[in-house]
């Protein structure tokens, strides 16, 4: 898999797979995998469940992710509305952090 599909992919969030959308049921990054469950129902549905291991596929990722990145890449460069609101909440977070580290 592409690494830069890595990002979009969570447990239990969703992965399109020759069109077919599905839940993600693992995701390892470090091994660059995925996990899927396909009820028997959708193996008689799809074409996905006849394909042979190694076979290439084409995947999607769901669009949410993307849209929470390109907001808050806008909102950190300045860019996006609210950026300042993000600003702030990044200095909390970070001063929260170092507090708890004592320094």
């Amino acid at each position: 898999m592409r690494p830069p599909l890595l990002p979009y992919l969570i447990p239990k969030g969703y992965v399109a797979i020759d069109g077919t959308s599905l839940t993600l049921t693992e995701v390892d990054d470090e091994k660059r995998t995925f996990g899927i469950m396909l009820i028997q129902h959708t193996q008689e549905k799809v074409t996905l469940a006849k394909k042979n291991i190694g076979s290439k596929v084409n995947i999607e990722v769901d669009m949410v992710g993307k849209y929470v990145e390109k907001s808050v890449t806008a909102a950190l460069s300045g860019r996006g509305s609210g950026s300042m609101e993000w600003q702030r909440l990044i200095e909390k977070v970070v001063e929260s952090v170092l507090a708890k580290k004592g320094i």
